[in-house]
């Protein structure tokens, strides 16, 4: 938060748009609870963040390069995650992969 409050923050990294810190803010949240999950005696409960990519959408003014079959692949996959799998657990998805994330 320092480095927002002196105006420094895209010098270390972070995006200056509040929908890309929100998204930050959404796969920490999904590492977070995926910790809470794993103590739980319960099996297969699974969180994971995922992005869509840039679809062709109002928000996107039409931009966008995907279709909305194509930016569904992603989200739609990590719902499916098999029952007994053991990854992806709190991890960020991206283009229907796990992609690194700190």
């Amino acid at each position: 938060t320092q480095t927002a409050q002196e105006g420094k923050h895209q010098e270390a990294g972070f995006s200056n748009s509040a929908y890309g810190m929100s998204k930050v803010g959404v796969t920490a949240m999904a590492r977070i609870q995926q910790r809470a999950f794993d103590k739980d005696s319960r099996p297969d409960l699974i969180v994971n963040a995922c992005c869509p990519g840039y679809v062709d959408t109002d928000m996107t003014s039409h931009k966008g390069t995907k279709t909305i079959d194509q930016g569904a692949e992603t989200p739609v996959m990590a719902a499916l995650i098999p029952a007994n799998a053991t990854s992806p657990k709190g991890q960020f998805m991206s283009e229907k992969q796990v992609k690194p994330w700190q």
